[in-house]
């Protein structure tokens, strides 16, 4: 078995099949990073040394790995803070971000070890925690005591405390699952949108298709499938051909979800949509879809593109908002407010998902915003919502590529995506070439088009 690292609680917690092919996958199949992976990496491993210069810390640098555990033990029996010390005990082995010496008494001195794991997100999440006490049980190991909290410094540069005895138990028995993929043991292929953070994707998709995995039905949750699995229920023909009374007898789900379950893995077999219920939207003169551009990596994000359609009297116009320096940000934010703030009383605002939304609040929280525009996105009408209430899609996701495709509309640019964009921007800023604006415009403005093809269906069911 391979040794035990913080890294396979990251990729198990992300997917347990993705750890798998980790491990014991073809590496032809893994995909490789994309420019935006690239350019996150290398932002994180800037954030990740600006806190280290902050903090002065000795850092371990020797290439052969005994002697890194040898001079981090070294530098731990001198009690000082540590960059990326080597922790080997057994079959587990950790690299923490960082060793930092607190008051109390150990084996090593009069001081305790506890780990700080620096991370580019803003929220902690289970992935990061668990890290943390595998790393507190290692330092356990070495010095004698468990540290009771752990760190994560995150995207603001905040310091959060995490209690390590809380997790030891679910700790535990995840390490228990992680050691039977490493030792070989296939898990089920649970597929979900994490496995997209995976360089296994595609692998996970293949994996469930070529079984039919019932996990395929779209927001299928984790928690259903292990019981509906237990009830007998593999496939999506499994699903489609149930027996609901029985197997509402075996699971205890609530019948309404088992009957959306069964109509969904329908619409599945049958290759074609289902209606729920028929949406209803309001007459407008004006109809604007809308869309945002952003890289959320630098703190704080910056939003670089707002893109309207504006459809009226059956005409549509494409309109931008584009922000050539962060700088103008602000100014680029209250020019598209001003012009929204303008539109006809009874205009309607469409976006798809719930980003816009978040966008607006942090714009106005850093820009401010007059009032009759911040009404008017208000009133903003979230298609996402309409559609998953109104149709169940023979689609893995309800994303806008994914339904939008379902429907025939196709993005000019192969492989578009907002990470592409976010790169595509930033060169752009870089060589202002009109070829790379073009295809950032472009690629905005196809994301409004296939906004108003999803709205045009939704309203024609």
């Amino acid at each position: 078995m391979p040794k035990l690292t913080a890294t396979h609680f990251y990729r198990y917690l992300t997917c347990p099949l993705a750890l798998w092919f980790d491990v014991h996958g073809d590496e032809k199949r893994k995909l490789p990073p994309s420019d935006f992976e690239r350019t996150i990496w290398e932002r994180g491993a800037a954030h990740e040394k600006r806190v280290l210069a902050k903090m002065g810390l000795k850092e371990v640098t020797d290439d052969d790995p005994d002697e890194a555990v040898a001079t981090t033990l070294d530098l731990m029996g001198k009690g000082v803070p540590i960059y990326h010390g080597r922790l080997a005990q057994g079959e587990w082995l950790g690299i923490p971000d960082f060793l930092v010496p607190e008051k109390g008494h150990s084996k090593l001195g009069p001081f305790v070890y506890a780990p700080l794991d620096v991370k580019s997100a803003t929220e902690v999440r289970d992935e990061h925690r668990f890290q943390l006490v595998f790393y507190a049980l290692l330092l356990e190991r070495i010095q004698g005591v468990r540290p009771k909290y752990g760190y994560i410094m995150n995207a603001h540069e905040e310091k959060i405390a995490i209690p390590i005895d809380p997790l030891i138990d679910e700790f535990h028995a995840t390490r228990e699952e992680i050691e039977k993929i490493l030792n070989g043991e296939k898990p089920a292929p649970f597929f979900s949108s994490s496995c997209k953070q995976t360089p296994w994707f595609e692998a996970c998709r293949d994996e469930a298709v070529s079984c039919n995995d019932v996990s395929l039905i779209y927001r299928i949750r984790r928690d259903d499938y292990v019981l509906l699995r237990e009830a007998g229920i593999r496939t999506v023909s499994d699903m489609a051909e149930v027996d609901l009374a029985a197997l509402r007898r075996k699971t205890d789900l609530p019948i309404g979800r088992l009957e959306r379950l069964r109509d969904h893995a329908l619409c599945y077999v049958q290759n074609t949509h289902a209606v729920i219920e028929r949406p209803e939207f309001p007459t407008a003169s004006v109809e604007v879809y809308y869309d945002v551009e952003s890289d959320t990596v630098p703190e704080p994000n910056l939003h670089y593109l707002h893109g309207a359609l504006v459809v009226k009297n059956g005409k549509a116009t494409y309109k931008k908002f584009l922000v050539r320096s962060p700088k103008d940000e602000g100014k680029v934010w209250r020019a598209f407010c001003t012009w929204i703030a303008k539109l006809p009383k009874d205009a309607a605002i469409y976006h798809y998902g719930m980003y816009e939304h978040m966008v607006v609040r942090e714009l106005t929280e850093r820009h401010d915003a007059p009032k009759e525009a911040l009404l008017r996105f208000g009133d903003m009408i979230d298609l996402q919502k309409t559609a998953a209430r109104s149709v169940l899609f023979p689609v893995y996701f309800y994303s806008l590529k994914d339904l939008a495709k379902y429907l025939g509309f196709k993005w000019r640019t192969k492989g578009a995506t907002g990470g592409a964009s976010v790169e595509w921007y930033n060169a752009w800023r870089k060589k202002k070439d009109a070829a790379t604006l073009k295809k950032i415009v472009e690629y905005n403005e196809d994301d409004v088009l296939a906004t108003r093809v999803l709205k045009d269906f939704l309203a024609g069911l």
